[in-house]
């Protein structure tokens, strides 16, 4: 895997700009409004609106059919390392990562384009860097880890409980699966509103080893995702983790991924009221695969 030093991230822990704030701040775009909070996650935290909501119009009627803020709040993410033991922030309950310092480099009307940076017991730095424009249907995040000593069996994770239809229908219940017929299982996990029929898919191309899972149990272990395991339909999470494996101190390693949640990753698509078809499940996997050819040309 590919790890250089990033001068810029530890700049970014050590002297924040004037635009840092220690509250919530909100994200809004057409197609998705959210909020970063000062655990480093989405939400603007606890059961506050925005949590994560999205408006398939593009016309920011987004309703309140948030994807985040009924019953018990749950968009995590997780740090774990032979160091460092599994640590885990949640924007309810857990913040074993303790608080996170958030900078607005919005641009209203634009891009939205928010840092949320922090460091766990001076063993690495974490920074998360959270964008999307007014016209795309995902929130992008770039997670840079960087070690400030060796760091073995290093893992991250990224998860969350989706519950799109409970504010209107009062059921928390997704369809949930993993891969499509042309994207692979590691690279794609969704789940669909069984009443909304509102999607949300964790996805990411990277080089780094990682894997996806759904679970009934609400995992924050990373090495649950990796394993690829799948509890089906339910109450459950969604989540995607990386191997990173050994990290030396002063090296870091970059994490890109996305929530989706239009059609595809590139174009606009409205996806369709109704729980998704296999054939519309198909059309979306097909989407996001342009993407992915997409993003390794420019990668190369």
């Amino acid at each position: 895997m590919k790890k250089t030093l990033l001068a810029f991230a530890g700049a970014i822990i050590v002297g924040v700009s004037s635009s840092a704030m220690a509250a919530s701040v909100v994200m809004e775009g057409n197609y998705v409004k959210t909020a970063i909070n000062d655990r480093g996650t989405l939400g603007f935290g606890g059961s506050t609106t925005p949590g994560l909501l999205y408006d398939p119009t593009g016309t920011k009627n987004f309703g309140v059919n948030d994807y985040l803020t009924p019953g018990t709040p749950w968009e995590m993410f997780a740090v774990s390392s032979t160091q460092s033991g599994l640590r885990t922030n949640n924007n309810t309950g857990t913040a074993q990562l303790g608080a996170f310092t958030i900078n607005n480099l919005s641009v209203a009307g634009g891009l939205q384009h928010v840092i949320a940076s922090g460091s766990y017991g001076g063993l690495f730095n974490i920074v998360h860097d959270y964008s999307f424009n007014a016209t795309t249907q995902r929130v992008d995040i770039s997670t840079v880890i960087t070690a400030l000593t060796d760091l073995t069996a290093l893992k991250f994770l990224r998860a969350i409980d989706p519950d799109p239809d409970v504010n209107t229908f009062g059921s928390f219940s997704t369809v949930n699966g993993r891969g499509t017929g042309t994207l692979a299982a590691n690279d794609w996990v969704h789940s669909v509103g069984t009443q909304t029929g509102l999607p949300l898919g964790l996805y990411s191309n990277s080089s780094i080893t990682h894997n996806t899972g759904v679970s009934s149990g609400w995992s924050e272990n990373p090495d649950y995702y990796l394993a690829g395991n799948n509890s089906g339909n339910g109450d459950y999470t969604i989540g995607l983790a990386f191997d990173i494996g050994n990290l030396g101190a002063g090296s870091n390693v970059s994490l890109n991924y996305s929530y989706v949640m239009g059609g595809s990753l590139d174009r606009v698509d409205v996806p369709p009221v109704d729980v998704p078809e296999p054939v519309s499940l198909l059309l979306l996997g097909v989407g996001l695969a342009g993407l992915a050819a997409s993003r390794k040309r420019k990668q190369a």
